[in-house]
């Protein structure tokens, strides 16, 4: 199986190949507000770099989010771009997901721990989700203020992601924090899009769709009169 994954939720884009279990090639780049300008270019070097083609595709992910608006839509719009013209399926995961997943990978939480991942949204608030040992998600991405979130934070738990630091510090002492686990990235993205194809009984979702938390600042003229 040969899967093409896109991450563009957070600050940077990442692209990834992986071609039977593994992964071939992989791009990533701190592109900022450049990001849908490197996307494809980025994909056409993991590509060459992996020697596959785009006919070679059997699948496609998209990280959903929550996160970036601009990178998230970018993303999928790609990735559903790609799904109608090479008719094959395409996927989406959970920003947060990919970050646990990512930190299961490098066997940071305990046995006896469940995951707590926290990234920042702005407005000192953040998007929160928990996970078991396996970063099997316990429930909805959601947000929270981050006392909220610090104040939901029990012993027990390893915290994950961009706002692990500052959750830490409202909540005090006794809460396990792991850095470097905040960025999600298509390679994690691939591997998870990968094992759900694979599990029986699979089928294709139809078009993967954004996975928003927050609602939009932007209101209609009628709603900003009332």
């Amino acid at each position: 199986m040969n899967v093409l994954a896109v991450e563009m939720a957070q600050a940077a884009c990442s692209v990834a190949i992986r071609c039977d279990g593994r992964l071939a090639a992989q791009r990533r780049l701190d592109t900022g507000r450049t990001q849908a300008e490197a996307l494809l270019p980025m994909i056409g070097e993991a590509l060459a770099s992996a020697r596959v083609g785009y006919g070679d595709l059997n699948l496609l992910a998209a990280a959903v989010g929550p996160g970036l608006f601009t990178g998230v839509r970018g993303g999928l719009a790609a990735v559903r771009a790609f799904r109608l013209v090479l008719k094959v399926p395409a996927l989406g995961v959970g920003t947060l997901h990919a970050v646990a997943a990512h930190a299961v990978e490098q066997g940071v939480a305990r046995e006896d721990e469940s995951i707590f991942v926290v990234n920042d949204a702005r407005n000192d608030e953040v998007y929160a989700q928990w996970f078991s040992l396996a970063a099997q998600p316990l429930g909805a991405a959601g947000l929270l203020s981050v006392d909220e979130a610090a104040a939901m934070a029990p012993r027990g738990a390893v915290v994950l992601g961009t706002a692990a630091s500052l959750l830490a510090a409202r909540a005090g002492p006794g809460l396990r924090v792991e850095e470097g686990y905040g960025e999600a990235d298509a390679a994690i993205v691939a591997a998870l899009a990968e094992a759900a194809a694979r599990a029986p009984g699979f089928h294709d979702p139809g078009p993967p769709r954004p996975l928003y938390v927050r609602k939009p600042h932007a209101r209609t003229l009628d709603e900003s009169k009332r």
